[in-house]
């Protein structure tokens, strides 16, 4: 890179002599001594080369090539401006980014928790819907920070850590008219017999084991769409009673020949252990302070 020939207190203090005409109106303005004025425009005279005051004259007047050099001197000087704002302004800004990752049965509710807890730490929050399998490769090759799943009920990656923040309450749900039998609580027969969607491609085989029930299997990994299907009477699907807060179209709850209470399923945090403290900070809050 070319050696630069001039510094921003020299610039300064020549823009100012040409706007004040005066080396002791311009030290008052910048709060300097008009001998420090003085040698810095010497010394910036010196390192371009020519004269850019006819000091001979009174008040100063500008040389022919210092009118040249004001015009771009007071453009440097707002471009430093802007510069010295922005500088400042980086601590106020973002100051670190987590990827979290999270499926469809952790409640909206608790992801906004998150992103207001992040906002407030003015830290940026990459929100990644993805399912489990594929969240623990990305935590592995550090393209994920945390993880928000249910429960697999295995032994988890020895990589990882994890911790319980709560559970959620699964139900059976179905357009009201879909099942034969409405009297009567539905038979684990008649679910089994009857086409079921499920919101996951992959599923930890554990968790599997809880989440299907039906004989015939339909994935189906939008929810909205879903929610449809069901509203058709296409199917039913064991959800979590969260995305049903608000009745949707003619979808009802159904209970079991098993009782009347819902499944209750546990969910974890799961994380690489790791030294940066702004993300232990986060998992602490998901981990004791932010409810499902």
């Amino acid at each position: 890179m070319p050696a630069i020939h001039f510094t921003l207190a020299q610039i300064e203090a020549f823009a100012c002599v040409c706007e004040t005409n005066n080396l002791s109106l311009a030290a008052t303005k910048l709060q300097k001594s008009r001998t420090t004025i003085s040698e810095l425009i010497d010394s910036l005279e010196i390192n371009l080369g020519y004269i850019l005051f006819d000091r001979t004259k009174r008040p100063l007047q500008l040389t022919a090539e210092g009118k040249k050099l004001y015009t771009q001197a007071r453009l440097f000087l707002h471009e430093a401006n802007i510069f010295d704002q922005l500088a400042m302004q980086m601590p106020k800004e973002i100051k670190h980014t987590i990827t979290l990752c999270y499926d469809c049965f952790i409640p909206l509710s608790f992801i906004k928790k998150l992103i207001a807890y992040c906002e407030q730490q003015r830290i940026k929050l990459n929100l990644l819907n993805i399912e489990r399998p594929q969240a623990e490769k990305r935590l592995l090759t550090g393209e994920a920070d945390i993880g928000i799943y249910p429960a697999a009920n295995r032994m988890i990656n020895a990589d990882f850590k994890w911790s319980a923040i709560g559970t959620i309450e699964l139900g059976i749900y179905a357009n009201k008219c879909f099942f034969s039998n409405l009297q009567t609580n539905i038979s684990i027969l008649e679910l089994a017999s009857s086409n079921q969607f499920i919101p996951f491609i992959q599923l930890p085989d554990q968790l599997g084991k809880i989440i299907k029930i039906s004989d015939n299997i339909q994935q189906i990994t939008n929810i909205e769409l879903l929610k449809e299907l069901l509203d058709n009477k296409k199917g039913w699907s064991l959800l979590p009673t969260h995305l049903f807060t608000e009745s949707y179209k003619n979808i009802s709850r159904f209970h079991t020949e098993l009782g009347n209470k819902g499944m209750m399923l546990s969910i974890v945090c799961i994380w690489k252990p790791t030294a940066n403290k702004q993300l232990q900070q986060i998992i602490q809050q998901i981990i004791n302070h932010i409810d499902l």
